[in-house]
């Protein structure tokens, strides 16, 4: 049991507590204001429970210069430090319940995290599970050990088989390099040469030359061509006239009038016009025929010349030349006689061809009207252009021979697969490796550790399937109860498939059923908006009842509940109530801290027994420079003044308890002015109104503690405006009949709260 609080130093606004002379009872009950300490007392018991001093380390008192100090005495006197950082030992038998237990344990924010399952499972598993959870650990531990080692040495053999599969490495057949290497060097010759056929096979082969190519038979055609009808000079005689007549557009009135010419009188005047020359020169030089031939005739000029070009023996070298060099490049493999092509006399021959050609086309130039070109001309051209050709065709010969030569020593070629033969080569290589003794000391460890790696696993599974076995027995026994707890509280859910599984590591799993609905953790809807702040911290609550009620060493537990009362209706602090009174009967010592004056009077009165002395209870007080002492409280004292009547009114109105609005609205301002008396005793003028109380506090000196209120008297004034409707002295006539709007209420009640609460704005 915890008997004494000794002293308390440099944590939070528990700056310097002293509680020796304070002997706690086996059921202590301890009030405090909201901000007087009374979580972070709540979380020293939980620091020493845990050993795990890093929380009040935190908590260290900003202004205060002190390290944070602990001294508790337990049982017989046996004192608990906390001293240069460190708890001198843990108390394991203390239970907690604070806000860090639901958010360590159940939920944060209404989000679920799989740190919060693992939490809840070891807490509600307890001592029933110790042992087989502590097997499974341990088998789980071996397990990954023997892993880690099977991974070690399959790591270092990693190196020893580069290329091949570890499977494949292991069947080897042991050899030496003695056997190996001669086999070795005559798969590297057989690479060499395949290696070299590829090269070889990669050669480029020699391409025919292309063939010049010339129309013979266009070009006679158009030399050919007459046209009857036609005057020889009607150029000249329609040049002259027009030029005569001075007009430069009688040119296209003259064309335009010829679709009007019958060929036999004149369409204006109907004379005669058939042996007029004039007229037949008009017909000649406006001929489409006529034109169409001229315009051919100059293209032959012209045509001719790049057929004929010397350029073009110039191609026919050039594509020779190609062929001749990748010739060359077989000729250490094969006798091949290269090309041969005669470039000069081949410009002579095309040469021939051009000045003959070009002669023909000149006459026509000449005489455009006169076929030119007989059939022993063009023969005669014929000839000398198949003369050029035959030269290509000789030299395309040459080329087909030497291909045809290669295609044959190519052919004879025997290609092998050059992957293969490196793959007996490392296959050979890896079976010397396989021979070593460090590579067979490393299979025969590894065949030891994948011995050990599988029995390790089997037990890891068996340990585990017993922990599934309990685990499965004490959840459903947990869920039970929970639910037992919850119906009691008059819940509208309830906790269902509440499981255990290893993913993660080891946590817990469970859903709700809320109006014939399930609700996972982390589904739709969600658990952060399915449930109002009471039901959650009911359900907080709840699982750590559950928890202590299975616990079968109960008896030897010191439980701590802070602030059980917070967002619960009237039914569930009543069935609170008989909740801690039970546990008190059973646990060796029950703790409870609580803001609720009211609600201590009543566990006061629910614990006390008859024909012993009446529980004593603390309070964390309001002591010098606003931190926090220890000191007895009178409760009903307390409970019997305006000041908690009118709080515990305004509490009950925001949480939702139906009361008469105006009897609210009236409250506020009392409220906040016992507020003021109470935490500034003897500094308040209690023969001022409330308004005069917020004019004194601004002229009071600094060094007046009241000054301490002078942040709060804008927020103090803005309530006081609206709660002063309803009072006589500040609204008299209307103050009972002004109407009260519930929304309204609710949020000055609201202001009024947090603003004590907090005693910040």
């Amino acid at each position: 049991m915890l008997e004494r609080i000794e002293w308390i130093r440099g944590i939070g606004l528990l700056h310097d507590v002293d509680g020796k002379a304070f002997k706690l009872s086996k059921t202590q009950l301890i009030y405090a204001d909201n901000g007087r300490g009374k979580s972070t007392l709540a979380s020293v018991l939980r620091s020493v429970a845990d050993g795990d001093a890093s929380v009040l380390l935190d908590r260290k008192t900003i202004d205060g210069s002190s390290a944070p100090n602990v001294s508790l005495a337990f049982g017989s006197g046996h004192k608990v430090t906390l001293t240069k950082g460190k708890w001198s030992e843990s108390r394991p038998e203390l239970l907690v319940f604070d806000t860090e237990f639901i958010e360590k344990n159940v939920h944060s924010g209404g989000i679920v995290s799989p740190g919060q399952r693992k939490n809840l499972l070891q807490f509600a598993l307890g001592a029933s599970a110790v042992k087989a959870r502590a097997e499974e650990e341990k088998a789980t531990k071996k397990s990954l050990e023997a892993n880690a080692e099977l991974a070690r040495t399959t790591a270092q053999l990693a190196g020893y088989h580069q290329g091949m599969l570890f499977q494949e490495f292991q069947k080897l057949a042991p050899t030496t390099e003695s056997i190996a290497q001669p086999l070795i060097d005559n798969l590297r010759k057989r690479l060499q040469v395949a290696q070299n056929i590829d090269a070889v096979l990669k050669r480029p082969l020699p391409e025919d030359i292309q063939e010049p190519s010339f129309d013979l038979d266009a070009l006679f055609k158009i030399l050919n061509l007459s046209l009857r009808d036609v005057e020889e000079d009607a150029e000249q005689k329609v040049s002259a006239h027009i030029a005569h007549m001075r007009n430069p557009s009688l040119e296209r009135w003259i064309s335009e009038g010829q679709e009007f010419d019958n060929g036999s009188v004149c369409p204006y005047c109907t004379q005669p016009t058939t042996n007029v020359e004039l007229v037949r020169a008009y017909r000649t030089h406006f001929n489409k025929e006529y034109e169409q031939l001229k315009n051919n005739v100059s293209m032959l000029e012209r045509g001719v010349q790049t057929r004929t070009a010397e350029a073009v023996i110039d191609k026919l070298a050039m594509a020779t030349a190609n062929a001749f060099a990748s010739i060359a490049l077989w000729a250490g493999e094969v006798q091949i006689d290269s090309p041969n092509f005669d470039i000069d006399q081949a410009k002579i021959e095309i040469g021939a061809v051009r000045a003959s050609l070009l002669s023909l086309v000149q006459a026509k130039l000449n005489r455009p009207l006169e076929p030119i070109g007989s059939s022993d001309e063009k023969a005669s051209a014929q000839q000398r252009w198949d003369t050029v050709l035959k030269r290509a065709r000789e030299t395309n010969t040459q080329i087909q021979r030497a291909r045809l030569l290669i295609n044959e020593f190519r052919g004879g070629l025997t290609t092998e697969n050059v992957g293969a033969i490196n793959q007996e080569v490392m296959k050979l290589q890896l079976s010397v490796t396989r021979g070593k003794k460090e590579v067979a000391d490393l299979l025969t460890l590894l065949a030891d550790i994948k011995k050990r790696s599988q029995e390790a696993e089997s037990n890891k599974k068996a340990a585990r399937a017993t922990l599934n076995d309990q685990m499965t027995t004490t959840l459903a026994a947990f869920q039970k109860t929970i639910n037992q707890i919850l119906k009691r509280f008059g819940a509208s859910f309830s906790i269902e498939k509440m499981d255990a599984n290893f993913r993660g590591g080891l946590r817990s799993e469970y859903g709700l059923s809320l109006r014939g609905m399930s609700i996972t953790l982390d589904g739709t809807p969600k658990f952060a908006t399915a449930l109002s702040e009471g039901d959650k911290r009911t359900l907080a609550f709840a699982f750590f009842i559950a928890t202590v009620n299975s616990d079968s060493d109960l008896a030897k537990k010191l439980v701590v509940i802070d602030d059980p009362m917070c967002s619960l209706d009237t039914n569930r602090k009543s069935q609170t109530k008989e909740i801690l009174r039970i546990i008190s009967t059973r646990a060796e010592q029950l703790i409870v801290l609580a803001h609720d004056p009211f609600f201590i009077r009543d566990m006061k009165e629910v614990l006390s027994q008859k024909g012993l002395p009446a529980l004593e209870v603390l309070q964390l007080q309001h002591s010098i420079d606003g931190y926090s002492q220890l000191a007895k409280f009178n409760v009903e004292q307390e409970c019997e003044s305006s000041f908690y009547r009118h709080h515990r009114l305004l509490m009950e109105f925001c949480a939702g308890t139906p009361h008469d609005s105006r009897m609210v609205a009236k409250a506020i301002r009392p409220f906040l002015e016992g507020y003021l008396h109470r935490r500034f005793p003897g500094l308040v003028p209690r023969d001022l109104m409330f308004g005069g109380i917020l004019a004194h506090i601004g002229t009071v000196l600094p060094t007046d503690p009241l000054n301490f209120a002078s942040p709060l008297v804008e927020e103090l004034k803005d309530i006081n405006g609206y709660a002063g409707q309803f009072h006589h002295d500040t609204n008299p006539g209307i103050f009972d009949t002004l109407p009260v709007t519930t929304s309204e209420l609710l949020t000055y009640s609201q202001r009024a709260l947090f603003l004590v609460y907090r005693g910040t704005v």
